[in-house]
């Protein structure tokens, strides 16, 4: 391990600490003095959670609309959304299939009972679940108007979305967008309905010595 490479690991660390025992805690029943202390609940809308939580690194889960729930009772559309997640390419989104539950250790929560759910890091990304160390939020879209402010938050320049990048009707329909900025990538999958947002770390090239 580089002398550079050791701050990052630790770092990162604390990332996964902060998104997932932090919440957990909370969940578990943490005195209403410490859930005050610890600041205010995450909000309720999906791209509200993805900003703070995926985005801004923390939030506070109260049980009272935080569920912890397994990625093996999402429909089949969620896990395909999820798992069009993990490529870098349109074409590799293309004929990705759902996600494994098996390869998906994140801790998932349903959020105020509805078909909203945050997925939070929960170990170190490997090839076998290469989500792992990400922050996702997924729901099931309430029209395209989601969509499009979903995409302005992987895409923020982006000035206008042709039709023919817009999500389709069709069940098995998708689209993909993804975007890097510094070590950070975010990705958006959609399918059938259902809308999918990550944020990982972008692994930089190797040494090509």
């Amino acid at each position: 391990m580089s002398i550079l490479e050791a701050p990052r690991r630790r770092a990162r660390t604390r990332f996964l600490a902060r998104l997932s025992l932090a919440p957990f805690a909370l969940l578990l029943g943490a005195t209403p003095a410490a859930a005050q202390d610890a600041g205010e609940t995450m909000p309720l809308e999906p791209l509200a959670i993805f900003k703070t939580v995926c985005l801004g690194g923390g939030a506070r889960l109260n049980r009272k609309t935080a569920n912890e729930a397994g990625v093996a009772t999402l429909p089949d559309p969620a896990r395909r959304a999820l798992g069009k997640l993990v490529p870098k390419t349109q074409a590799e989104a293309a004929v990705a299939g759902p996600a494994d539950p098996a390869a998906v250790p994140n801790r998932m929560y349903q959020i105020a009972g509805g078909p909203l759910y945050l997925l939070v890091p929960s170990a170190v990304a490997t090839s076998a679940a290469p989500l792992a160390d990400s922050c996702m939020v997924l729901w099931q879209s309430a029209g395209e108007d989601d969509y499009l402010a979903a995409r302005k938050v992987v895409l923020p320049n982006e000035d206008s979305v042709p039709m023919y990048l817009r999500p389709n009707s069709k069940p098995n329909g998708f689209v993909f967008a993804t975007s890097v900025t510094g070590q950070s990538r975010l990705t958006l999958a959609t399918y059938g309905g259902w809308i999918a947002l990550r944020s990982s770390t972008e692994t930089p090239p190797a040494d090509p010595k």
